[in-house]
């Protein structure tokens, strides 16, 4: 990296350097994101409490959220509008690669350009991390990198360690025309911008995640064919309940090549599935087309006679029984539910490269889309298990102490970092981005779903309250009403030009809230969190972060339906002022700063604030601007990101005023400040409910 095309703060060519005064956090150069892409740019940065840079797509127009259907839709022949429509599911689990890493350049997304990132203490951002004197922000590299990812405790929560645990070049990304194949499916498709892994470690725990709901405590690769396992796993809640599935991957070893499960086929290590001689012995486990062991494709590695190279005779080899299931006259077709596992050398794990990834994506697209009645009737889940220890910026959910199943020793089980998710099918074609928090678990929900939609309810006893309340269950990013079949053409080479604003967030039926009460009497500050809409059950993982006055630390909080969780601020132990954010999912921040004026002391403004969210298609924040002391307040709202403008009002002592906050397809992001001398400041950031 050069400074013609810095990324960075300072000028050392590894990423490092100084960070400037009161540093703005990373921000992608136009020319960066031209070369990327070629989207058009926005570079202005907004004063104040902003973090990252603009994203390039804000200035142009972004059509109304959520799947909206023309007057003249009409469905395509053979369809219902309804989950009756989905006929098979596919999951693609690739390995090791964050969300910043590929999407950290793409619009519309929580990338590199998000301005309610974590926020250090020091004014830096979580864009900025700390490598002793210096700062190191992610940087463009087509190199593949490996990192140790065992179980990470991301220094507490505070995710401010990445560099000294993890290594400088952990902060690289891809140009998205570096990962052309997944670049496209992401804007062809529904990309899901706050997917987690469900461990902050490496691959085995989170793939047990996707196959059993749990790890069942499990947090470090070891057991894949042990046969040692025995909770509960998916595949026989599927077969109990007579759904059929099968897990596609090619069994000559489980090494490192273009051949083999790179032991990626986890539910081998479980006494019903390990090729034991019992298992193998039992004609109902091994019976083609329905026995466990062979549904498992767990019988004992063998050569299967595939080259071992990057060959499309290797590719249609290893995907054989994939390709034979999707033909039209196939003796065993596509089940309901198919798991497909790679080979290391197609797998996406550094330093298997995400070309040969694309390469292998491609192939399972274009199988599915040569049977024109599959394409029309299948769900493709492409996601992966772990970051790899790799760089990404957003806090992921974090248990409460104490949380059941959710704990090894001090640090979480879940959730971990963030990775890649887009779903490919007609009804979730479009270009679309979804917010909503997910993990593995959500994959196998979203099965449960559907499987109880269709009268066979396949359901999972191991996935815990906690995170069937923090992840949804997929369905808030699809929309069975509005099917779009054609097919989608494929480059490994390039990837199409689309126009800014390409990507349209997807509406959800709950937001989350936050706002302050001070105790003038007592001498405490409090934020008071809450959830509003969603199913029932839903809740949402809040962060808070002292911003000065007190040490640096992550305090997590479960927000539930129905009840107020809260923070409270003990100001007599910091000379009367207070400062602290709170950071929860798809951009939501609070941020109050100040100092509380004892009660009876009314001769000066005292400033008071009430923010109310009204959900709707026409959301808006309406803001009360209150006086309780005798002299006026000036009040200044300055919109960070979004709609608002700025604006100044006078409040005279005893006095309120209310202004109506505009959103951006729900989103808002306003800091509103007060001229008491007080350092008086509130943030209000997120979306509200637009359905």
């Amino acid at each position: 990296m050069s400074t013609e095309d810095p990324g960075y703060i300072g000028a050392a060519g590894d990423g490092e350097g100084r960070a400037s005064a009161g540093g703005s956090g990373f921000r992608p150069t136009r020319r960066r994101v031209l070369k990327g892409l070629g989207f058009a740019a926005g570079a202005a940065a907004v004063g104040g409490v902003a973090v990252g840079g603009a994203d390039p797509a804000a200035a142009a127009p972004v059509k109304s959220p959520g799947p909206l259907p023309s007057a003249d839709y009409v469905l395509p022949e053979g369809f219902t509008g309804t989950l009756a429509d989905l006929k098979h599911v596919v999951i693609l689990m690739q390995e090791n690669r964050p969300f910043d890493q590929y999407f950290g350049q793409l619009p519309g997304v929580r990338g590199h350009y998000d301005k309610q990132a974590l926020r250090f203490q020091d004014g830096t951002t979580v864009f900025q991390q700390p490598n002793g004197s210096k700062v190191v922000t992610p940087f463009h590299s087509a190199s593949n990198y490996g990192f140790d990812h065992n179980l990470y405790g991301a220094n507490g929560g505070r995710w401010n360690t990445w560099v000294p645990d993890k290594g400088s070049n952990s902060l690289h990304y891809y140009y998205l025309n570096e990962v052309p194949v997944h670049a496209t499916l992401a804007q062809e498709f529904t990309v899901c911008d706050m997917s987690f892994c469900s461990v902050p470690g490496p691959t085995t725990p989170n793939r047990l995640f996707l196959w059993t709901g749990t790890s069942n405590g499990v947090t470090n690769n070891g057991g894949e064919s042990s046969g040692n396992r025995a909770w509960p796993t998916y595949p026989e809640a599927m077969q109990a309940a007579g759904v059929s599935w099968r897990i596609y991957v090619d069994n000559t070893n489980n090494g490192d090549s273009w051949v083999g499960d790179y032991t990626d086929n986890p539910i081998r290590g479980f006494a019903a599935f390990t090729p034991s001689s019992a298992n193998l012995n039992d004609p109902i486990k091994t019976a083609p087309g329905t026995g466990l062991v062979w549904r498992a494709n767990s019988f004992p590695y063998a050569s299967t006679g595939v080259p071992n190279n990057n060959s499309d005779t290797n590719l249609v080899g290893v995907l054989r029984e994939f390709i034979a299931a999707c033909r039209p006259d196939a003796q065993y077709p596509l089940p309901d539910v198919s798991y497909i596992v790679a080979p290391y050398a197609w797998s996406e794990h550094p330093a298997a490269g995400p070309g040969d990834g694309g390469r292998f994506v491609k192939k399972v697209i274009d199988t599915l889309q040569a049977n024109e009645e599959l394409w029309k009737s299948t769900l493709l889940i492409i996601t992966y298990d772990e970051n790899d220890g790799a760089f990404d910026h957003v806090l992921p959910p974090r248990p409460e102490p104490g949380e059941p199943a959710e704990w090894a020793g001090s640090t979480p089980i879940g959730y971990g970092p963030r990775v890649p998710m887009i779903l490919v099918s007609p009804w979730t074609r479009g270009g679309w981005v979804n917010s909503e928090v997910f993990d593995h678990t959500s994959v196998v929900r979203f099965l449960e779903t559907w499987t109880a939609y269709r009268g066979t309810p396949a359901m999972s006893t191991t996935i815990s309250g906690w995170r069937r309340g923090i992840s949804g269950d997929l369905t808030s990013a699809i929309d069975f009403t509005r099917p779009i079949v054609k097919p989608l053409t494929l480059s490994t080479s390039s990837v199409p030009t689309y126009p800014a604003g390409q990507l349209k967030p997807l509406p959800l039926p709950f937001h989350g809230h936050g706002v302050l009460v001070e105790d003038r009497v007592n001498g405490t500050v409090r934020a008071d969190l809450s959830i509003h809409g969603g199913a029932s059950g839903k809740t949402l993982s809040m962060q808070v972060f002292p911003d000065k006055y007190q040490a640096f630390a992550n305090t997590a909080i479960t927000v539930g339906q129905g009840a107020t969780k809260s923070y409270t601020w003990d100001v007599t132990r910091t000379d009367g002022k207070y400062a602290f954010s709170v950071y929860g999912h798809d951009g939501f921040v609070r941020s109050f700063a100040g100092q509380v004026v004892p009660a009876g002391q009314n001769n000066i403004g005292i400033p008071r604030v009430d923010v109310d969210l009204v959900a709707g298609s026409a959301a808006t924040v309406k803001i009360t601007l209150r006086n309780d002391g005798s002299q006026s307040v000036r009040y200044s709202l300055t919109a960070n990101d979004y709609l608002g403008g700025n604006q100044t009002l006078r409040v005279a002592g005893g006095k309120s005023t209310v202004v109506e906050w505009p959103t951006k397809n729900g989103y808002y992001d306003v800091i509103i400040t007060a001229d008491t001398g007080t350092g008086w400041t509130q943030r209000y950031a997120g979306r509200v409910a637009t359905i």
